[in-house]
């Protein structure tokens, strides 16, 4: 059996929402590039940032499996372009490929590890901690598994970094500059390398 795939691939400038809380979910997304946020607000309007996801990554696959709707926004951080698959096309796509199916369990594996992480320092007082265990997973995803004993750029804000641990961006800079002065990261020219 050979389907045709049908998808769009659309363009989003940095801001633009790619779908908002509470709507029906029934898209796969997969990132061309860009950089894509996945965030809430509070009731005071605070910004809770659950997730960043690059390029070549994908979001939103768990919802289709099963049939809720989006609970966060998702919002272009940079410009991006990405691949939207409706589900029918995308549940024919993991029926044909079921290699297709494996990468997506590593991925959703590897996302759900991390929020099992973050819940374990959430609630620490220890601040140091909540950051570390946050770059450890951007470097886990974005480095080589060869390459993880080699400087990493995290690619966040200081904003963002705060957003995704419950800190508030000042402590995050000041912990950041401990962290530095203790050797556990450098900082050139604003950017982190860990």
């Amino acid at each position: 059996m050979h389907y045709e795939y049908s998808y769009n691939i659309a363009q989003y400038n940095s801001g633009d929402f790619i779908y908002e809380e509470n709507s029906t979910c029934n898209s796969y997304f997969q990132i061309i590039s860009g950089i894509v946020k996945l965030n809430n607000y509070s009731e005071d309007g605070k910004e809770f940032i659950q997730n960043i996801i690059n390029a070549p990554q994908g979001f939103d696959e768990v919802l289709l499996f099963i049939n809720e709707k989006y609970p966060t926004n998702a919002v272009a951080l940079t410009d991006c372009k990405i691949i939207q698959i409706s589900s029918k096309e995308f549940f024919k796509l993991l029926a044909e490929h079921p290699e297709y199916a494996i990468e997506i369990n590593k991925s959703l594996s590897r996302r759900l590890y991390y929020k099992m992480i973050m819940s374990q320092h959430i609630f620490s007082n220890d601040p140091s901690m909540r950051l570390k265990t946050l770059m450890n997973y951007f470097k886990n995803i974005y480095c080589i598994e060869n390459d993880l004993d080699s400087e990493y750029i995290i690619p966040l804000t200081r904003q963002q970094m705060a957003n995704l641990t419950g800190l508030r961006v000042e402590t995050v800079i000041r912990v950041i500059k401990l962290m530095e002065k203790n050797n556990l990261l450098r900082i050139k020219k604003g950017l982190i390398y860990y």
